[in-house]
């Protein structure tokens, strides 16, 4: 049976590995630049810029999104581009500020502004609802999946990662896994890839191919919402 005396060390040593830990995953992040070629429905849709940058506050980011659809596309749905603030405190994304830009659509534009010390989000107009702790904004959930793959890349047995995203009315709970290595081939040449999946509804398709020689950073990406047709990014620079 192990003493007292144990147990403080073998605690100690645990809390020591989590401080370090910690503290690697908090290691400044890259600045970066990506563009993705969009598709839908098999059907090439236009192109998005991805940039992170650092922010003048240390530990915090600004991970930008803009769009450039093809006409018809644009015409039927305008130009969505997204702003989010983070900053990663240990190891774990903590969202500041979201902002949701559908040009001609006011009405589907929209901002979140994260307190996490009074656990609460609020929108453009002022409204204030409660957040679990572990909450972030729809485009930060790309990152804090990157951080968590990441983290346990060379784990014999990785966790299900579990998230929590808030957007302008409602929380969705997320787990994906790691469902093994593939090498892939995107606009922007081929890579050795993590591909991770969503587990969490069988309705609904969420995978990440991360590349561990671009940070961990997504070359591609697919999402399905039921019936509806598949949206895919695929790394072209």
């Amino acid at each position: 049976m192990k003493t007292f005396a144990a147990h403080a060390a073998a605690f100690a040593l645990t809390n020591l590995a989590a401080s370090v830990a910690a503290q690697a995953s908090d290691a400044p992040l890259p600045n970066l630049d990506a563009i993705y070629a969009v598709s839908w429905s098999g059907l090439g849709v236009g192109d998005a810029a991805v940039s992170l940058r650092a922010d003048a506050q240390a530990g915090c980011y600004v991970y930008a999104s803009t769009t450039k659809p093809v006409g018809f596309i644009k015409a039927l749905y305008g130009s969505p581009n997204e702003s989010s603030r983070f900053c990663v405190q240990g190891g774990r994304i903590r969202s500041q500020h979201f902002e949701s830009v559908l040009e001609g659509d006011d009405k589907q534009s929209y901002t979140l502004a994260f307190d996490y010390a009074k656990h609460q989000v609020t929108d453009e107009n002022g409204l204030s609802r409660e957040i679990p702790d572990e909450a972030v904004d729809s485009f930060s959930l790309q990152q804090a999946v990157r951080l968590w793959a990441a983290a346990h890349a060379k784990d014999e047995n990785p966790p299900i990662g579990e998230f929590t995203m808030v957007d302008r009315k409602n929380f969705t709970y997320y787990k994906f896994k790691f469902a093994g290595h593939e090498t892939l081939q995107t606009p922007a040449g081929t890579f050795e890839t993590m591909k991770i999946e969503r587990v969490d509804n069988p309705d609904k398709i969420g995978r990440f191919w991360l590349a561990p020689e671009r940070d961990y950073m997504p070359v591609r990406i697919e999402t399905k919402n039921g019936g509806k047709p598949a949206l895919v990014l695929s790394l072209k620079k």
